[in-house]
């Protein structure tokens, strides 16, 4: 049976490891820096990773496991950049490193003041948008943003996050004041033109580079994907429901052509993923505005693989020629997904009772 291998990367991956256990095609080998790490339950066999490696002394420490476990996948997770730059050294030991793309690729997605600037608007539209470095970049962008064509008073709203990061680490939305009800509410993606002038003048040193953009209020979308060699095999288009909670499937053959292209363009291999999110137009129809892409598997994957694609099986049969692009198959849409999270037993052990006196 062949191996897929997984080195440290983030919750998801789980889940992952769950669905080829299950499949059956292919054996899992994981390794971790923390031995309680989810992964280290879902994978068939584990590997101890030592802690704080970065780098070069990070992939010299993979390849090191690579020669020695003779993985035939390598799905890389933590340092996707720098196996990337290096990934001919893992080629040359017979394994597949999937990246999702070259290295200078990586790094420009990675920064997404960089994606936006190159981004073919052809394919999908962005919002308007800005960058800024300081409290008089931000005052500038502000007045920038206030007048583009697309503004409109009382009704368009602005958000800042910063141009590297994860999921929603940064974010927030601008707002003319705090209420008691939106803190009593736990709106915690929101700040004030008041916070945030305060925040961003208490820094002495220039800010890392910080987007400004026109919030869009439409429907936001998530679309996974798994492709090799810049073609698209399998995507599933999932829409957040009000409330945070079930996701419903689409069948939507606009953003699947956009897939194609995002592959195609930037030629990537493995899982990656692409945020999107509606722009109500003056007609009323809702157009899809293009948020970011990321080369790598979302934090909601699980989602998607509900309906019905396990996308590190389709991923490892690309990457070994077993998979054709063109035959890898098709989700299940028009149906609502849930997660559902369960508990394990870790270890059992005597728990002593201490009275105290």
């Amino acid at each position: 049976m062949k191996t897929i291998y997984f080195n440290k990367n983030f919750s998801v991956t789980s889940a992952q490891l769950d669905a080829l256990r299950h499949e059956g095609r292919y054996q899992a080998l994981a390794s971790h820096s923390d031995p309680e790490n989810t992964m280290m339950l879902s994978a068939s066999r584990t590997l101890r990773e030592p802690r704080g490696l970065l780098g070069d002394a990070y992939v010299d420490w993979l390849l090191g496991t690579v020669r020695r476990e003779r993985p035939d996948v390598f799905i890389v997770g933590k340092e996707a950049g720098a196996v990337a730059a290096r990934r001919a050294e893992f080629g040359a030991l017979g394994v597949q490193a999937l990246t999702v793309a070259d290295a200078p690729t990586l790094r420009h997605l990675d920064r997404k003041d960089e994606f936006l600037r190159g981004w073919d608007t052809d394919v999908l539209p962005i919002p308007a948008w800005t960058t800024f470095h300081d409290l008089a970049s931000f005052e500038a962008g502000i007045s920038a943003l206030e007048g583009h064509p697309t503004y409109v008073p009382g009704v368009t709203r602005l958000c800042v996050k910063p141009a590297r990061g994860i999921y929603a680490a940064g974010f927030r939305v601008l707002t003319d004041g705090r209420d008691l009800g939106s803190f009593l509410k736990g709106e915690l993606y929101q700040m004030s033109y008041g916070e945030a002038r305060r925040l961003f003048a208490q820094t002495e040193t220039p800010l890392p580079t910080m987007l400004l953009m026109h919030t869009l209020e439409g429907a936001e979308r998530s679309v996974d994907c798994v492709a090799w060699q810049g073609e698209l095999a399998s995507a599933v288009v999932r829409r957040k429901l009000p409330g945070g909670g079930p996701q419903l499937i689409e069948d939507r053959p606009d953003l699947l052509q956009a897939a194609r292209q995002i592959a195609h363009t930037y030629q990537l291999s493995g899982i990656f993923n692409f945020q999107t999110k509606d722009h109500r137009l003056p007609d009323d129809t809702r157009q899809p505005n293009m948020l970011e892409i990321n080369a790598r598997a979302s934090g909601g994957l699980r989602y998607s693989m509900a309906a019905g694609i396990n996308f590190a099986s389709v991923a490892a049969g690309l990457a070994l020629g077993e998979l054709r692009a063109k035959d890898a198959p098709c989700p299940r849409t028009g149906i609502r997904v849930a997660e559902v999270k369960t508990a394990q037993v870790l270890e059992t052990q005597l728990l002593e009772t201490q009275v105290l006196e």
